[in-house]
């Protein structure tokens, strides 16, 4: 199992990522939470779309989680950061947490 965020976020259709993520998906991020389909959608749209880059440089699977290790290019700045995703029994994203 990988990431099943990263590789839709910025580069696909929206409605393709809305159908990855549960019901009643949470996403957290350090600025704020974002609660529901829609939002989170619509916020990991907008960080694709604002990073240049996103690199994978390691996964740690377990039972329906992965937490994947990333860089990120924006313009001139380098960033390193951790996406960890839990999955609800039907293979759908129902948290994740961004931290870069």
């Amino acid at each position: 199992m990988q990431s099943k965020l990263l590789p839709l976020t910025g580069t696909e259709p929206e409605n393709r990522l809305r159908k990855a993520l549960g019901d009643q998906v949470v996403f957290h991020s350090p600025v704020r939470h974002y609660h529901g389909r829609a939002d989170v959608a619509h916020i990991l749209m907008t960080i694709g779309a604002v990073l240049d880059e996103i690199e994978v440089e390691s996964q740690l699977v377990a039972d329906r989680q992965v937490l994947t290790v990333i860089r990120a290019v924006h313009g001139d700045e380098r960033m390193s950061g951790v996406l960890i995703e839990t999955y609800d029994a039907l293979g759908r994203v129902e948290h994740a947490t961004l931290l870069l």
